[in-house]
């Protein structure tokens, strides 16, 4: 129940400790934020997560798919931010309403790294790090145990409450609901019989996971022990020193 978005990979993500993993991620979401505004300094930082998706073995389809609805995204983000710079830069393409600017598409591939990096590379480390280690991780950076325990329970139930959604919007199809028929109120009341089922059936499961929390005698104790604990190598000190030094030269260029 509490694989969570974890995928079971030999790669060399799935190698590296997860307090190396997560700093690296955090050194993405730093360098995304000062770079927002130009593109053109963000896109190495966008590729780089890229490759970490590829080299974490999440299998081309799915990495294909995230890739996919992410160049939606730039299109959306495209069309708001250049719209919004409309007035600066010079022109680079005419669209009826909205005038596309050299200034515009910088801002607005800026926007749409600062928000799909950071993304990518949070779903490599939850895809490659086991809930288990993600729970120790935090609590060597002095989380509460309980806020750690909390917090992977959390995202762990993510697949578990869109697998129930599906499962219950299949079903009411069944029955006849139309979900894409009729005005917006009619179709906002029609999700009601897809809520109820949904949030029943997840007050369910975390009903049996605190029993089973409960017996475990989580949460009862204020320091937690782990019996099988990542081992920090040198793999990990030479990824961290390149994560540094390659995040590190692009938030210098981004502040400059």
């Amino acid at each position: 129940m509490l694989s969570g978005l974890y995928i079971e990979r030999r790669s060399f993500f799935h190698s590296l400790d997860p307090r190396a993993k997560l700093v690296w991620a955090l050194l993405v979401l730093a360098a995304s934020i000062v770079t927002q505004f130009n593109g053109l300094k963000s896109f190495p930082i966008f590729v780089s997560t890229i490759v970490a998706l590829i080299l974490s073995g999440i299998g081309a389809g799915l990495a294909a798919i995230l890739i996919f609805n992410s160049l939606i995204f730039l299109l959306i983000t495209t069309l708001v931010w250049a719209g919004m710079y409309s007035n600066q830069g010079r022109l680079v393409l005419d669209l009826w309403i909205i005038k596309v600017t050299d200034v515009g598409l910088l801002v607005a591939s800026g926007k749409f790294f600062l928000i799909m990096s950071p993304v990518f590379a949070f779903i490599t480390f939850f895809v490659t790090t086991k809930p288990y280690h993600v729970s120790w991780t935090l609590e060597k950076i002095r989380v509460p145990p309980k806020l750690s325990t909390a917090f992977v329970i959390a995202v762990s139930l993510l697949p578990t409450m869109v697998k129930a959604t599906r499962d219950v919007i299949d079903v009411q199809r069944l029955r006849g609901l139309a979900l894409d028929k009729g005005s917006i109120p009619e179709r906002l009341r029609k999700y009601i019989p897809i809520i109820v089922p949904v949030i029943s059936r997840l007050l369910s499961d975390v009903w049996d996971l605190s029993m089973v929390l409960a017996s475990r005698y989580v949460g009862y104790s204020k320091k937690r022990t782990y019996l099988l604990e990542p081992k920090w190598v040198k793999r990990d000190t030479l990824f961290l020193l390149f994560s540094i030094i390659f995040y590190g030269v692009i938030l210098l260029w981004g502040l400059l």
